[in-house]
Formats: structure tokens, C-alpha cells, sequence
């Protein structure tokens, strides 16, 4: 079938051809309106030392600090990926995780190593104050693994945290963008449903 053909079973059908475009557009601009309110979160943890060797040797805090800074960083990132760890955060707060299971726990908060020095946690929620809570919570537990470290620990020289305040946005969509897809793949579902009933109709 010549491309002629295709639009000439198109202009038969322009109603329902038009029809399913609009009705695509509007279910998904209705969609992205009346979804609940949601808001993302980035909290800061800068990887600081409780003291510092004075000494003229080579020592753990000079030539070897940003590796071992790297490494406890890696650390901080591990922490935030267990699921036990996200479950006693999020059992202080209003967001129960007693249903959720290990994969969803692990996906709750997202933390990356941005540098030698600084770790970025992101996370979201239908609440802006939840998600301050849970910076607080998120910077408790850290704290207190870190302490439990230290308690083991002789050497003055050991790790702390020290968490910024978190950056927190509401979570929208670029019309433009989420309104040119819609109607790309409204055009392209309202080829095929023409194409089909009208072999339907030809059958």
C-alpha cells in the first residue's frame, strides 16, 4: 500500500483520526494535573575529621587522607542502600515501612558519591515537612554508625558528618515538553486504530 493510500484512509477517517489525538491529549494532560503533589529532596553530607595528627610524618592524615576519605565515602553510600538502615529511618517518621519490601526499602533513598568529601542522598514525598524529618533522620543514623565506629577507634583522627541543610523542590513537568509527547503518540495511536478499523471494515 503506497503512502497516498495511507492518507487517503486518514482523510476518510479524519473524526475518529482527530478524536483519539484529542482524547490522548486531554487523558494525559488530566493525568499529570491531578496526580498528587509531590516534592524531591537533596541533603548534603560533608565528610569532616575529629582531629588532625600533628606530626612531620607521612601519616594517615596527610598523604593518605583523600583515599580514606574516598573509602569511608563509598561507606556512607553502602549504609544508605541497606534496607535495614532506610527501615530505621523511615520507622521514626510518618511513612510506615512495614509493608514495603527489601527492593522498594533499598530504592527510598538514592545516594551518590559526589566527591572525596561529600555524599548526595535524594529522596521524595507528598510532604515537604516529612522530607525535612527524614534529613534529620538520615543524619541521626549516619551520625550514629559513625559513632559506634568511633567508640572502637583509639586514634583521635577519626570520621564525623556534618549535613547541611536539605534543598527541597516541588516536583512538576515541562508542559511543552509532556504535551509535544502526548500528542506525538496520540498522532501515531490514531494511525493504527484508523489503519485497523478500517480493515475491519474492508474484511
Amino acid at each position: 500500500m503506497e503512502f497516498k493510500e495511507y492518507l487517503q484512509i486518514i482523510k476518510r477517517n479524519i473524526r475518529m483520526f482527530i478524536f483519539v489525538v484529542i482524547l490522548v491529549l486531554v487523558s494525559g494532560l488530566t493525568y499529570f494535573y491531578a496526580r498528587p503533589i509531590s516534592y524531591d529532596a537533596s541533603l548534603a553530607l560533608n565528610i569532616t575529621r575529629k582531629g588532625v595528627d600533628q606530626t612531620t610524618d607521612y601519616k594517615y592524615d596527610y598523604y593518605y587522607r583523600l583515599g580514606a576519605d574516598e573509602k569511608f565515602a563509598d561507606t556512607i553510600v553502602e549504609w544508605l542502600k541497606d534496607p535495614g538502615t532506610v527501615a530505621r529511618i523511615y520507622e521514626n517518621s510518618e511513612i510506615s515501612s512495614n509493608d514495603l519490601s527489601l527492593k522498594k526499602l533499598t530504592k527510598l533513598l538514592k545516594p551518590e558519591k559526589r566527591s572525596s568529601e561529600l555524599v548526595l542522598v535524594s529522596f521524595s514525598s507528598s510532604d515537604e515537612k516529612e522530607l525535612k524529618h527524614i534529613s534529620d533522620l538520615i543524619k541521626k543514623e549516619i551520625s550514629k554508625n559513625i559513632n559506634d565506629l568511633n567508640y572502637l577507634q583509639k586514634d583521635m583522627n577519626w570520621f564525623d558528618i556534618f549535613g547541611e541543610e536539605p534543598v527541597i523542590v516541588k516536583h512538576s513537568f515541562n508542559l511543552f515538553i509532556v504535551s509535544a509527547g502526548l500528542l506525538f503518540f496520540g498522532i501515531f495511536l490514531a494511525f493504527w486504530v484508523v489503519l485497523i478499523t478500517h480493515y475491519f471494515k474492508e474484511a
